[in-house]
């Protein structure tokens, strides 16, 4: 207790000697001197200066002090939210940076709260104010909230302000409310490159690959010249929906232009060539690339691993280790499935086993999946069934079914028969495996368990499913 009066005191005559010691006149403008702060212990000074000398009413100089606290690395949300909570009258200006800040927090909802009360006390929005608001609407994710928020910048007739234009379509897109964009952007009689980039990747990012390529083809016809996040986006959706002959365009688009390959781009590119089977030209964008990230490496990977090339993705993936570039989930799901292609199942057991002690990496059910894949390809069907009973995550169908295509291969009827009840615990309906398991039952010439599953299958009215396939006529 005495040190704390100690401190207290020095404090005290610390804050007092800077009083006296200096004049109103001879100070800098304590405003200016917010902007100035390079971290939290100088603001809180020029914060406990601007009390001693009844400045902190000042709305101006206080706006200072909650832009450092809200926004600065060096800030903190937590203090500008109390200096917010001290401030009498806030003004728009406050209430926007706090909301802003809020809404790219750890916590966005803060910011619809926040958003909420200002509100309640009859403060008007401005146009700055339905953009933050609308990034919070985004990073909650809900599609209800982004609608309310839309009636609010209509009634404010702040709807056709291209930039909450862009915040709405953004809002909707990631809410998966598609619909709700497209009429935004359908509505908007001049837009912008933002406004149309916007849209084009809402259409990518939810697998809308077609209408994406769609828009982008119009954008082009309107005579507006697309950016680097443009087509970046077009050339995600050109890999997804297998439109090698647009991404060649783009291509030649970018090179006739003099578009470098930055690292989204040229990951983009990659990813596009990889995915559409055209693995030289991957490569040869993946050495043109000054810059690589852990993606540009794993749209390598993981093309040449899907398309026959499994041998020289591990490679890839040596290499990768080689120039120390730290691998992610994905990766290892590539590297995963190589192996299990290329019979490198030591290999792939080892990568598996090491993935949390290596690389840090807790295994999702895409590498159990993988895994089963190995262990079945290579005649470990209990092991595989030990590992899915003891995995973290809850094992779906598609992991059983791997193990029993597995049995399958392998004749072993007693876990075939095992694997078939945990299917048909989680998927009723799963009626093929009766199939495959009265076929097991055929080859091994047990004929009184074919004739009892088949009575089985009549009795319960089983059909299987007809299979289907798509061909793009486009090709």
């Amino acid at each position: 207790m005495k040190n704390l009066h100690k401190f207290r005191g020095l404090h005290y005559r610390y804050l007092c000697n800077i009083t006296y010691a200096h004049s109103w006149h001879n100070l800098p403008h304590l405003s200016l001197l917010a902007d100035q702060c390079t971290s939290l212990h100088q603001l809180k000074q020029i914060h406990a200066q601007m009390i001693i000398r009844a400045r902190i009413h000042d709305n101006y100089a206080a706006s200072r002090l909650l832009s450092f606290c809200a926004l600065s690395e060096s800030g903190s949300l937590s203090y500008a939210s109390r200096l917010f909570d001290n401030i009498k009258e806030p003004n728009s200006f406050m209430w926007n940076t706090l909301i802003r800040a809020q809404a790219g927090s750890s916590n966005p909802r803060q910011a619809l709260l926040l958003y909420v009360k200002m509100r309640r006390l009859c403060v008007t929005p401005g146009k700055h104010t339905f953009p933050f608001v609308l990034k919070a609407c985004s990073n909650v994710m809900c599609v209800d909230v982004s609608r309310q928020v839309h009636c609010h910048a209509i009634k404010f007739g702040l709807d056709s302000d291209l930039h909450v234009v862009h915040g709405l379509i953004r809002a909707y897109s990631v809410c998966r409310g598609l619909k709700d964009a497209r009429q935004v952007f359908d509505g908007v009689p001049e837009r912008n490159l933002s406004i149309w980039t916007t849209m084009i990747c809402g259409f990518a990012q939810n697998d809308r690959y077609g209408e994406a390529i769609q828009l982008f083809e119009r954008m082009l016809a309107d005579g507006m010249a697309p950016n680097e996040a443009t087509l970046a986006s077009v050339l995600s959706a050109c890999a997804q929906s297998g439109s090698l002959q647009l991404g060649e365009q783009i291509h030649t688009y970018m090179e006739e232009n003099g578009i470098e390959l930055g690292v989204i781009l040229g990951t983009a590119l990659v990813n596009m060539y990889a995915k559409n089977g055209a693995i030289v030209e991957a490569k040869k964008c993946f050495s043109g690339m000054r810059e690589r990230n852990t993606a540009t490496w794993n749209a390598m990977i993981c093309g040449l691993a899907a398309h026959g090339h499994a041998k020289e993705a591990i490679n890839f993936f040596k290499e990768l280790e080689q120039e120390k570039v730290k691998p992610n989930d994905i990766t290892l799901v590539g590297v995963l499935s190589a192996c299990c292609h290329a019979g490198l199942f030591d290999y792939g057991e080892g990568i598996f086993h090491s993935m949390n002690k290596l690389y840090g990496i807790e295994p999702k059910i895409e590498h159990y999946g993988c895994m089963v894949d190995i262990l079945g390809r290579n005649g470990k069907l209990l092991e595989a069934e030990q590992l899915i009973r003891g995995m973290i995550c809850e094992a779906d169908v598609v992991i059983w079914g791997s193990l029993l295509h597995a049995c399958q291969n392998h004749g072993s009827i007693d876990i075939a028969e095992r694997v078939v009840k945990e299917i048909l615990l989680l998927n009723p309906n799963s009626h093929g495996v009766y199939v495959v398991l009265s076929n097991m039952y055929a080859e091994a010439e047990r004929w009184d368990d074919v004739v009892k599953l088949r009575n089985q299958m009549k009795e319960g009215s089983l059909k299987k499913m007809p299979g289907w396939s798509l061909v793009n006529a486009a090709t």
